[in-house]
């Protein structure tokens, strides 16, 4: 079954913060997802909507490096997955490798034009919205089963997530949108 998830970031001085809900039918607040700045070893959590407990969590293995990997729990601990940049492959495009004991996912941006420009502007200045950033998901056949794509022309980073493979777990796809947005010039 198919699911869609927004990802709202909201302007604040010390931390990044973004607001995730479930798009598709029904809309459902998922819950604020917050990562520290300023850290030397990455940890983003999610917590609930009404803020009473953790959902998931996303933590770097090492201190920030080229090619990091984060490991995504649930809130009681347990492993849902990891996420590693492709430093080879993030050359030309931006590119995630994910894993879950449900199967692997490459992220990687879906214009290699795109993602050149986008270097290159952001050498200059950071103008976002001049290159609309979207991601593919691709299963382990490479076969497309969703996308995450910033909105254009909003002052607020917005992201839909759009997956149609049953396999990922919405937490983890939700973790896949912050690494887009927060983990991706690393």
């Amino acid at each position: 079954m198919a699911y869609t998830l927004e990802l709202v970031q909201k302007l604040t001085m010390m931390k990044n913060v973004w607001h995730l809900s479930r798009t598709d039918g029904t809309p459902l607040t998922l819950g604020t997802i917050e990562q520290a700045r300023m850290k030397l070893r990455e940890e983003v959590r999610c917590r609930t909507a009404d803020g009473s407990g953790t959902l998931f969590t996303i933590k770097a293995r090492k201190i920030v490096e080229l090619a990091s990997t984060y490991d995504v729990t649930a809130g009681d601990g347990t492993p849902i997955g990891t996420m590693a940049k492709d430093f080879r492959a993030s050359l030309g495009r931006s590119t995630y490798r994910v894993e879950t004991p449900a199967g692997t996912w490459t992220i990687t941006e879906t214009s290699a034009a795109k993602a050149i420009a986008r270097r290159v502007v952001g050498v200059a200045t950071d103008l976002p919205w001049l290159f609309r950033v979207q991601f593919s998901i691709l299963d382990a056949s490479g076969r497309l089963v969703g996308h995450v794509n910033r909105a254009n022309m909003k002052i607020k980073d917005t992201y839909e997530i759009r997956v149609e493979d049953d396999a990922l777990d919405q937490r983890m796809a939700a973790a896949i949108g912050v690494a887009v947005d927060a983990f991706m010039n690393r």
